[in-house]
């Protein structure tokens, strides 16, 4: 009686497990492909991936309705069919495990077949395209031999909780070694694409997708093992663990493969959207839970809620994006595209200037404008942050020649050369304070704006007015902590004879150059003549510079280990810089893709961590 007492508690424990563990891969597997698909809506590769995922969901759907079936209804209409396209017709006569069979894995095979063959450097051959329509038919048959016949797979009654329910047919294993091999050809296109990567970040990436596709691969065997060959119990868990690995190393690694593609990273986007999902999800799911318990609301509906709102909040993303094809212009679509990229990467402070180049840009054609400048005010100076066809230097002007209360037409006497041909000047304000100003020239076709030009032009205004209040808030907090850890600085500063900071960037661009190190100024320290220890050569005396400066560099590491986050954190980039560039060879564009930084930002950190080697060297050459 207690063994029995011990297994019943055991079972329910792993239904609780494998229930709660496929109902929270079922959600996270839908929320990923929406996010993809929302964040790269033109790349074909998002939209296969979120298809390969989707489909992956539809296993762990299976797995839930197995647990929950529904009841077998007295009375079923033909179109309810459509609802359940995957699942055999006598599903529901069945029992439970008939449940399993229903949502197929060969889509999701199939679409990441195609994906990967697309992820290989150059076009689409017609092999590759034979390929990918042979595995559609491939996929396509398997489906159709699985919802109206039971030779794929044949229903034995048994415990859910266990795929052994499932026994196999006679066709199983003719379509269980070519899902395999089309899985293993996907692995092997990944490889590939990886050995020829352009740079060090993308192969990464791509060996990523590949060790995530060989994961996936093993719900082959696991499947064969319980439906095939019969050994032993395979719990639904395991099976359900291996598809859920898969599928968030697939999903997030083609969301940074993507974006690394277009030149961007999605560090902070990734978990701000996944942050915000969760809790909309909770909340819906707390109130279909609650009408469960109060109205006797069948379970199902903790299901379906929760698809419907990450489906219905994800939307909000891409429904304006197909809503503007149907009531704004090109030149206007194009820059209400650009206004949200705007403000969704408003934290990523290298982004800033590129999008703001983009919003103006689209701005500017769709008026037709012949050059446009974005000022931001600073004090009482402004100074111009983005522009389009204008080829002469950055501006810097009087904040108060850019004042105004609305968008006003400008007289030609207003500025200066080479402002003198501005038309149209719409100040940027956030509540009450100007931040800056909008300055577009003479249109193309006239002498002056037509009032539906100026209309066009002030809805995007209020937009890049918001996101340079942001900026300025940001980058005056900033300078605030800037002072107060220079005020404590300046109590225990004493001045110390400089090593002048060219001098070091030399010896750096010549580390490996003995004889070059021992003429530059670094040979006459002391560190050196210290580690000279007696000897006189002219090479020695350059390898006991490259010695003292290597001992430099290792003073600016912030710990000894290197933490295995990708990208590392920010503390680490001037070393790392440093390192990768003088030490090791590496390239600055594979620096910038290591560290996900823009040129600009690559060049002030490597002119700032310069800065902090020569003052390394001298608090060294004068210990206090």
């Amino acid at each position: 009686m207690y063994s029995g007492f011990t297994a019943a508690a055991e079972n329910i424990n792993l239904l609780n497990l494998t229930y709660t563990f496929n109902f929270f891969a079922l959600i996270f597997s839908f929320w990923l492909g929406t996010y993809l698909i929302t964040r790269h809506p033109r790349t074909p590769t998002a939209w296969l991936t979120a298809l390969t995922v989707w489909s992956l969901g539809g296993l762990f759907l299976n797995v839930l309705l197995a647990l929950n079936p529904p009841p077998v209804p007295e009375y079923r209409p033909s179109w309810l069919r459509f609802l359940f396209p995957f699942w055999a017709s006598g599903t529901y006569e069945q029992g439970a495990s008939a449940w399993l069979q229903g949502w197929s894995v060969a889509p999701a095979i199939v679409f990441w077949h195609h994906a990967t063959l697309l992820m290989r450097p150059g076009s689409l051959n017609l092999w590759r395209k034979a390929r990918i329509a042979m595995g559609y038919l491939t996929g396509l048959a398997a489906i159709e031999v699985q919802a109206f016949t039971q030779i794929l797979f044949a229903v034995e009654g048994g415990d859910p909780l266990y795929l052994n329910s499932l026994q196999s047919g006679p066709l199983y294993s003719i379509f269980g070694i070519a899902l395999i091999i089309l899985t293993a050809t996907s692995a092997v296109n990944l490889a590939r694409s990886a050995r020829v990567a352009p740079n060090e970040t993308a192969r990464r990436q791509l060996e990523l997708l590949t060790v995530a596709t060989v994961v996936a691969g093993l719900a082959g065997p696991l499947s064969l093992i319980a439906s095939g060959l019969d050994l032993f119990p395979v719990p639904e868990v395991a099976m359900s663990f291996v598809l859920a690995v898969s599928v968030g190393m697939i999903g997030f690694g083609v969301a940074r493969y993507s974006a690394l593609v277009e030149g961007r990273t999605i560090r902070r986007d990734f978990t701000y959207n996944l942050t915000l999902i969760t809790g909309i999800t909770l909340f819906y799911l707390l109130a279909a839970w609650l009408l469960v318990l109060s109205y006797g609301v069948p379970r199902v509906v903790t299901l379906l809620i929760p698809i419907l709102v990450i489906f219905t909040h994800s939307g909000m993303t891409l429904a304006p994006r197909l809503l503007d094809h149907l009531f704004y212009p090109h030149e206007t679509r194009r820059l209400r595209s650009n206004l949200r990229s705007l403000s969704r990467l408003t934290g990523e402070g290298e982004l800033l200037k590129e999008n703001l180049n983009a919003t103006l840009n689209a701005l500017c054609v769709s008026v037709r404008a012949r050059y446009g400048l974005i000022f931001a005010c600073d004090g009482g100076r402004a100074s111009s942050i983005a522009e389009f066809k204008w080829h002469g230097i950055p501006i810097e002007i009087p904040a108060q020649s850019l004042s105004a209360d609305d968008a006003t037409h400008v007289e030609s006497s207003r500025f200066q050369p080479p402002l003198n041909d501005a038309a149209l000047l719409v100040p940027l304000y956030f509540e009450a304070e100007q931040v800056g100003a909008l300055l577009l020239g003479q249109p193309v076709n006239g002498l002056r704006y037509a009032d539906d030009d100026v209309a066009r032009v002030l809805h995007p205004a209020d937009h890049i007015a918001s996101v340079l209040y942001v900026e300025r808030r940001k980058s005056q907090y900033l300078s605030r902590l800037m002072e107060v850890a220079e005020e404590h600085r300046e109590h225990g500063r004493v001045e110390l004879p400089s090593i002048p900071v060219e001098c070091v960037e030399s010896a750096l661009r010549n580390l490996y150059d003995f004889a070059y190190l021992a003429d530059t100024p670094l040979a006459s320290l002391e560190l050196v003549k210290k580690q000279l220890a007696g000897k006189k050569t002219h090479l020695e005396r350059g390898k006991s510079v490259q010695a003292v400066l290597l001992e430099a560099l290792d003073e600016m590491r912030p710990s000894q280990e290197v933490p295995p986050r990708d990208p590392p954190p920010r503390e680490w980039y001037p070393y790392l810089i440093l390192r990768d560039a003088y030490l090791e060879g590496v390239s600055n564009r594979d620096i910038m893709l290591k560290l996900y930084i823009s040129e600009g930002t690559f060049n002030r950190t490597r002119r700032a961590a310069v800065r902090s080697l020569a003052r390394a060297l001298t608090e060294m050459e004068h210990p206090r």
